[in-house]
């Protein structure tokens, strides 16, 4: 694997181990023995939205997230779209419209045998920089305390969220996946529980036989459009 300088959990035996020179992080995907309603790991600022998930779309609000990616390489199992709490794919997937959203894994918490997902299972999303709504079906980090490492903490103070999305890869290298993980990796305006009027650029964040995909820091990767939110006609 190439050493990108970015972060990546890997599960192992149970223990989530972060992973400073790796590219991605990984997804984890153990099911708890039950769950309770989930709330976002920090309080997000007074310009954004409040510190509890909002739902339908009158309640959509804008956050600071912080974006990464893992791929069909790094997913936990590897090589796998395998993912926790599937809601409209039964494994991680998506084009990014709103009809179909791209997975997204969040942190959680594991007290005993309560889990509490950072955002519920279903929880939709919408991120201007990649123009793709986002459906939380996975979860990040593992073992017994997966609040002690990512997703649920470790992201940039001026974020108040982590969200790992899903990007794809089965048709290219895990080479090409890490650099478009890496151009998507940063803090971003993300839209929560959007309405269904928003500009997308459907397909896999990364799609090697794109023939739109030309840019030669990340081949296969996809466009990034900033923070500017734009709405169909």
């Amino acid at each position: 694997m190439e050493k990108l300088g970015r972060r990546v959990v890997r599960c192992r035996a149970g223990v989530a181990l972060a992973i400073t020179v790796l590219i991605g992080v990984s997804a984890c995907t153990s099911r708890p023995v039950r769950e309770v309603s989930s709330l976002p790991t920090r309080e997000a600022t007074a310009t954004t939205a409040p510190s509890g998930p909002a739902r339908g779309p009158a309640a959509t609000a804008t956050i600071r997230a912080y974006i990464t990616g893992y791929s069909y390489f790094d997913n936990t199992r590897p090589t796998t779209g395998q993912i926790s709490h599937p809601i409209l794919h039964n494994q991680a997937g998506g084009r990014g419209t709103y009809d179909d959203p791209i997975t997204v894994a969040v942190g959680h918490v594991r007290q005993g045998e309560v889990h509490t997902m950072d955002w519920p299972a279903g929880t939709r999303f919408y991120v201007p920089n990649l123009r793709r709504y986002l459906i939380v079906e996975d979860t990040c980090g593992d073992g017994e305390r997966p609040q002690d490492g990512p997703c649920h903490i470790g992201y940039p103070p001026e974020a108040t969220t982590w969200l790992n999305v899903w990007i794809g890869g089965k048709d290219g290298t895990r080479h090409d996946a890490g650099l478009c993980m890496q151009k998507i990796t940063g803090v971003w305006d993300v839209l929560v529980e959007p309405g269904p009027d928003l500009a997308v650029d459907p397909g896999d964040i990364y799609s090697p036989a794109s023939p739109l995909r030309s840019d030669p820091a990340a081949p296969g990767c996809t466009r990034t459009y900033g923070d500017e939110v734009s709405r169909l006609d």
